[in-house]
């Protein structure tokens, strides 16, 4: 048996019998060598992807967007922001309302049960709503009703006498003393009587001048 190494295996006996020292009947083991793997094609190539090579030419770019698509999406989102935040004011100025005509309401009612017990309002003319439209100017008259209605110079101080009126602390301003109602807006409550007409009660819902009277919220009806 003849033992024979080639790179390849095609006609190798014929190639042999050239020599002329072997026969068609000799027994021949062909062992095949493999062709070395060429470099650039090596199983451990360790070069990213996006690497130029003879399978992959060009490299290969990472998407991104233009100046244009992020131009757009900031106005996208300016535009959400925009309707998000004037809709959460909103809803804001509306629960300011609903709470404003609330506490007039409650006010009023207060006032009544204090008529009841003393034939007479809480006496105080200062403030005419149709004259004076800054709240700046109901503190006084502001004192005079928490003062009849709780009973007591303070939120926190002790009655003197009969209490018609629980108010929550975000209704009171206790800085000083008397203290006085406020709205949701932080203003005083607007308070007009002589002590035997009903009061005037009103909210100028943050309004400060005459040009937005058509906004307060009142215990008379707005024509």
């Amino acid at each position: 048996m003849i033992e024979m190494t080639t790179n390849s295996s095609t006609k190798v006996k014929d190639d042999a019998f050239r020599f002329g020292k072997f026969s068609r009947n000799d027994k021949f083991m062909i062992m095949t060598k493999p062709a070395p793997t060429p470099f650039h094609q090596h199983k451990n190539d360790s070069r990213p992807a996006h690497f130029p090579s003879e399978h992959n030419p060009k490299p290969q770019l990472t998407p991104a967007f233009t100046l244009v698509e992020l131009l757009g999406v900031i106005t996208i989102i300016g535009v959400l922001a925009g309707l998000t935040l004037g809709g959460a004011g909103a809803i804001r100025r509306h629960g300011a309302t609903s709470q404003a005509k609330s506490e007039v309401a409650a006010l009023q009612a207060a006032c009544d049960r204090y008529y009841a017990d003393n034939n007479a309002y809480p006496s105080n003319t200062a403030v005419d709503p149709s004259l004076s439209f800054s709240p700046t100017n109901y503190i006084d008259p502001g004192k005079t009703l928490f003062t009849n209605l709780v009973g007591s110079a303070t939120l926190s101080g002790t009655s003197t006498s009969k209490r018609y009126f629980e108010p929550k602390t975000a209704m009171v301003y206790t800085t000083g003393s008397p203290n006085y109602f406020i709205d949701p807006w932080g203003y005083a409550y607007g308070y007009n009587s002589d002590g035997t007409n009903a009061p005037l009660i009103w909210s100028t819902a943050g309004q400060t001048t005459a040009a937005g009277t058509n906004k307060w919220i009142t215990s008379w009806p707005k024509l």
